[in-house]
């Protein structure tokens, strides 16, 4: 389980790059790292901009122009990581992820945010962590 000041790093950092973009894609290799309707995903998720992103306790709330959030818990070992073609930030539970090549064995999700021009990778080594879309 994450420490309430681990999530606040990655949610202070995650700020600084996420409002703005526009989730164009998604990837997922494990339906309960990623448990949600594939319409809702369609309808309010693909296309959808980043407005904002904070945290409340130990769950980290992206805020998205459709008024839809994709709330996200990292668990035991869960990690955000975001890469762009200038800057690279991660946190959550250390491992070779924050730093190494992505995506890798513990990628669960991959969100592509715009042509290529930058992802947040979702890790979790022991598949604990969840990113759910809510309303």
């Amino acid at each position: 389980m994450p420490e309430l000041p681990e999530v606040e790093v990655v949610t202070r950092g995650l700020a600084k790059f996420l409002p703005g973009k526009t989730i164009r894609d998604i990837w997922y290799d494990w339906d309960k790292s990623f448990p949600n309707a594939p319409a809702d995903v369609q309808k309010f998720l693909l296309g959808a901009k980043i407005v904002h992103v904070r945290s409340r306790a130990k769950v980290l709330i992206i805020e998205l122009n459709t008024n839809y959030s994709l709330i996200v818990h990292l668990k035991m070992t869960g990690q955000l990581v975001y890469v762009s073609s200038q800057r690279r930030f991660g946190a959550g539970h250390p491992s070779d992820s924050l730093i190494g090549r992505l995506p890798d064995s513990s990628t669960r999700v991959i969100l592509d945010l715009g042509k290529g021009e930058a992802k947040l990778f979702f890790n979790d080594q022991r598949k604990f962590g969840w990113m759910r879309l809510v309303p």
